[in-house]
């Protein structure tokens, strides 16, 4: 089957409005939340804007060394909320907020095994050659929904499926990922740079901090919730499970 780009995106914006009140809920305290307290008290590493690349290398290492447990924690929280999020979405599925973390949970070991296969398998693309790795990726992008809604508990298995189900389709999926990649990072930015802007004018310069983290936490949870939808669209469309994805909702 190939892959329609406008029936996928509006079978993920179909998917969000049909189970809004559930992503919010988990988005607000998994992805959300997190992500602001990492803003508020994490700070990040800071460049002079003249280092080479051992010198980032060397700042870098030290942030992480510093930071290793927020981050670690961070990232563990969000990861969990992105997975319960695709239980919520699943066409599957028609559970509670509550049945959805708890199958979250139960599987999370899995979830972060079957992610770290995948980061194996696209490491050697990014490194030869950026396109490779993106590529490599794409073909892979079906796998937590292989594991949500198909059931499928051995991470190898999860990801031999999900490259079965991109087949002919993993430049396509690349190219309808990145494309919403740059319009969201492009759209996160000018909202950043504006609130910045803003800011920094009503304050003489000082600035808000916590205002401007709570729009780039909002913007971020934002972004991750429209990129989750619409790894499920694709792979509801993918699976054949209706001729029109949007259709599953009415």
């Amino acid at each position: 089957m190939k892959l329609d780009y406008m029936q996928s995106w509006n079978g993920a914006m179909a998917l969000l409005g049909a189970h809004k009140e559930a992503i919010l809920a988990i988005a607000g305290v998994f992805i959300f939340l997190p992500t602001l307290l990492f803003a508020q008290y994490v700070t990040p590493p800071v460049f002079n804007g003249d280092e080479d690349m051992n010198a980032i290398i060397a700042i870098y290492s030290a942030y992480f060394d510093e930071h290793s447990l927020p981050i670690i924690a961070s990232n563990l929280v969000i990861s969990f909320g992105s997975l319960a999020i695709y239980f919520a979405l699943a066409p599957s599925r028609n559970s509670t907020v509550a049945e959805n973390l708890v199958s979250a949970l139960k599987i999370f070991v899995i979830y972060l095994i079957a992610n770290l296969l995948i980061a194996v398998v696209a490491l050697p693309g990014f490194i030869l050659f950026i396109i490779p790795g993106l590529y490599l990726s794409s073909r892979l992008l079906l796998v937590p929904m292989v594991i949500v809604n198909e059931g499928e508990r051995n991470p190898i298995e999860s990801l031999r499926r999900s490259w079965s189900l991109t087949s002919n389709n993993g430049f396509s999926i690349l190219l309808f990922v990145l494309i919403i990649a740059v319009v969201g990072t492009i759209t996160i930015g000018v909202l950043e740079s504006v609130t910045g802007v803003v800011a920094g004018l009503a304050t003489g310069g000082t600035g808000w901090p916590f205002v401007e983290n709570l729009v780039a936490a909002l913007t971020g949870t934002a972004f991750q919730l429209v990129l989750t939808a619409v790894i499920t669209s694709i792979y509801i469309e993918l699976t054949g499970k209706n001729s029109k994805v949007s259709d599953i909702f009415t």
